[in-house]
Formats: C-alpha cells, sequence, structure tokens
C-alpha cells in the first residue's frame, strides 16, 4: 500500500507542476466488480513530449494488492504511465490504454471530468476485442475481463480535436458574412446546426465531418449547436459588418432663425461624413454639426456616411424654420429670471406680488406657457419642450419685465 500512496502522491505533484492554462486533462477510472478502483491521468500541454520524460510523466507502479484492477496508459515509447502527457491537442491522438486484472468479471471504466476539454473535442474509448467505441463523455464502458489476458492491445482512447471557426465579415449588404468550419475528420458529428440570436435556425448539416461552411450571413451573434450521438453542446459566435445604417438626430426639427441646431450622425461602422443642410452650407468630417439658419424656410438635411471599405449609406430630415420673435428685453429690478437646464426660475424679489403673472413664448411667438405666480420664488419646469430660446414674460403690478433665456438638456 505505501508504493500505490508514493504514486498517488507524485502524481498529484506531477499533473500540478506541470500545468498550464492550456492543459486539457482526462482521467481514466477502472472499477473491479468487488469496488475497487485505480485511476490513469493522459494530459495535454504546451511543449510536452509524448516519449516518456520523468520531468512530465510518472511511470505506473503496480501494487500487486489482490482484487484492485490496474489501468495505464503507454507512451510512445511503451512505458506504463499513471500520469501521461502529450503536447497541445491540434491533431487527433490516439493513445494506448493497458489494463490489468486478477480477478474474471464486468469491469466499468469512466472518464469522471472532462471540463477542461474543449465541448467540441470528442473523447472514445476503442475496445478492439470487439470493434466498439463509446463517448465517455454520455456514458461509461462496461467491460467483461479476464484474468491473465494481455494488458495491451486491447483499449485505445481518441481524443479528436476542438471544431475551429473563422468568420468573413459582412460586407455594405449585409448579406454575404460567413462561418467557415474546420472539424475533425476522424469523427462524424451526427448534425450541426446554426441558430441567431433569437434562435432562428440559419443552416444545418447531417453526418458532417472535415470542413464545411454557412455563408449569407447579416452581421449579429450566432450559435452553432452540435450533435454527436447522444453528446449535445452549443458554441457561440459572432460576424461582424462593414454596412452602414445612417440616421440623423436634431435638436430640434421647428426652430426660429437664429436658433442653433445640433446634429448628430447616428451611423455604425461610418467614419466619413458629409452634411448638406440645404442652405447652402456644406460641411465634412464631422459627426456632430451645429448650425443656425437665417432665413425662414423648410430646409431638408442630407447626409451621406460612408467608410473606407466602400459601404454608404443616406439620411435625410426636414427643419422648418420661421422668422424669430422679435424680442425688446425689458429689465426692472424688482423681477428676475434666469435658466437652469430644462428649468425657467423668477424671482419676485422684494416686490410685493400683485396677481403676477408668467407667460413663456417660443422663438416663432407660439406660447408654451402661461400661469399666476404663486409665491415669490417660481421654478417652472420644461422637460417636454425642445431644446432652444424662449422668451419669458412676467408681469406683476403695472410692470412687465421680458428676457430671452436658453433653455437646454
Amino acid at each position: 500500500m505505501r508504493v500505490l500512496i508514493f504514486t498517488l502522491i507524485f502524481a498529484t505533484l506531477s499533473s500540478s507542476v506541470f500545468a498550464t492554462q492550456n492543459k486539457k486533462q482526462v482521467k481514466l477510472r477502472i472499477q473491479a466488480p468487488a469496488g475497487n478502483i485505480d485511476e490513469a491521468t493522459i494530459y495535454f500541454d504546451q511543449n510536452i513530449n509524448p516519449a516518456y520524460i520523468n520531468a512530465e510523466d510518472a511511470q505506473k507502479i503496480f501494487s500487486g494488492i489482490a482484487g484492485v484492477p490496474v489501468i495505464y496508459s503507454e507512451s510512445v515509447d511503451n512505458i506504463p504511465c499513471s500520469i501521461n502527457g502529450a503536447g497541445t491537442l491540434s491533431n487527433t491522438e490516439l493513445m494506448s490504454i493497458g489494463v490489468d486484472v486478477d480477478a474474471d468479471g464486468l469491469y466499468n471504466i469512466t472518464a469522471p471530468n472532462l471540463t477542461n476539454f474543449d465541448p467540441t473535442s470528442i473523447i472514445r474509448l476503442e475496445d478492439r476485442a470487439n470493434g466498439r467505441f463509446t463517448d465517455m463523455r454520455t456514458n461509461f464502458y462496461q467491460a467483461q475481463m479476464t484474468a491473465g489476458e494481455s494488458a495491451t492491445g486491447r483499449f485505445y482512447l481518441h481524443v479528436s480535436y476542438p471544431v475551429s471557426v473563422s468568420s468573413t465579415v459582412a460586407g455594405c449588404f449585409n448579406n454575404d458574412g460567413a462561418l467557415n468550419v474546420t472539424a475533425d475528420n476522424s469523427i462524424t458529428w451526427t448534425a450541426c446546426q446554426l441558430f441567431d440570436m433569437f434562435n432562428n435556425a440559419a443552416g444545418a448539416y447531417n453526418n458532417i465531418t472535415g470542413a464545411y461552411s454557412f455563408t449569407g450571413l447579416a452581421e449579429g451573434d450566432y450559435y452553432m449547436a452540435y450533435t454527436f450521438g447522444a453528446y449535445q453542446t452549443t458554441v457561440p459566435f459572432h460576424i461582424s459588418g462593414n454596412y452602414i445604417v445612417a440616421n440623423i438626430q436634431a435638436s430640434a426639427v421647428v426652430v426660429a432663425t437664429g436658433e442653433p441646431v445640433d446634429f448628430s450622425a447616428v451611423a455604425n461602422n461610418s467614419n466619413q461624413f458629409e452634411w448638406d443642410f440645404g442652405d447652402g452650407t456644406l460641411i465634412y468630417g464631422i459627426a456632430h454639426p451645429t448650425l443656425a439658419y437665417y432665413e425662414p424656410g423648410v430646409y431638408q438635411v442630407n447626409l451621406k456616411c460612408s467608410n473606407s471599405i466602400g459601404c454608404i449609406d443616406n439620411a435625410q430630415i426636414e427643419i422648418t424654420v420661421s422668422q424669430a420673435l422679435a424680442v425688446n428685453e425689458v429689465e426692472t429690478k424688482s423681477v428676475s429670471i434666469s435658466a437652469q437646464q430644462k428649468s425657467v426660475i423668477v424671482n419676485l424679489n422684494d416686490a410685493n406680488n400683485l396677481n403676477a403673472q408668467v407667460q413663456v413664448y417660443n422663438m416663432i411667438g407660439q406660447s408654451v406657457y402661461h400661469a399666476p405666480l404663486a409665491s415669490q420664488t417660481s421654478t417652472v419646469s420644461f422637460d417636454e419642450q425642445p431644446v432652444g430660446y424662449y422668451v419669458v414674460s412676467v408681469k406683476n403690478a403695472e410692470q412687465t419685465t421680458t428676457k430671452r433665456v436658453f433653455i437646454g438638456k
């Protein structure tokens, strides 16, 4: 028993010292009819030599305890190992598995933890005594074994390399993206289905191996649903796009002459902007220009968005410009008027409130607010009004105070 304990301790040390983030590990476990178990570990990691190297592998030490089965893997130079390493899993791997029992009966072989493998790597145990393959992700293998039978040449572990996928960017019409799949041709996937982010089917293959593609795809998020017999898994993917969808946002679409309008180009995948504001003004290269119109009229603003790939989209918006209200600002000492963001603040200072009234006009002369002032200081919110200039008129007793203010965001 001391020898067996030593083997397990060495196995633990070897397994941890030489692990990297890319390490993939299969732990095979055999259980005898009486319940006794033994384990062997096969791992795939960077710069690991498949031949036996003392610093990378652990040689199997047979305990010889009655009723305890023995399982191990053979290195390429035929050394039985309790821990056996190979390089990064980039090709189909075939590992010889040795089993030695001292009693006839049914033995179970399992791989209890495969979560560190890419979900598209298939791990199968082959029994060449009857030509059977067992997917170790979804099942265990039960084998009839006889004491004294050959310990090697019957069982082999097959590990497929993961599916790799490259994407082709969707172009200007957003209908020519692609996912190009390369799968291990040593296995045949029962099905491979592609779904978009709304779970709509976007393509499917059955009984597929090797390389294949899903084409005619738009930019967006997708996932592939793989099926291998009873095993199923999904893997997400994203296809980027170069296409442009252009829109214009404006701080206001009905303004007065001289009132500035903030424009914004809202466009994906665009880095070039051309503005035509309809009054002869052309602006290039700016995504968020500001402009004021000085003649009444209806102006169509045109925006052309493009990128270095050659994709283009256009957007339009109409701006209605009215003659600005002539404002004769009148200040009095008894009333002060100010604006803070979306609010207008009226302060009667030390004057008595003698049926004071406040009225607010936009710059084309439309009344947007009228109410009595109930207190010495009143705050009026204009959350529903667009950004721009307004005229505030306060009448108290026989005096009228008028001021132009800017209501912002």
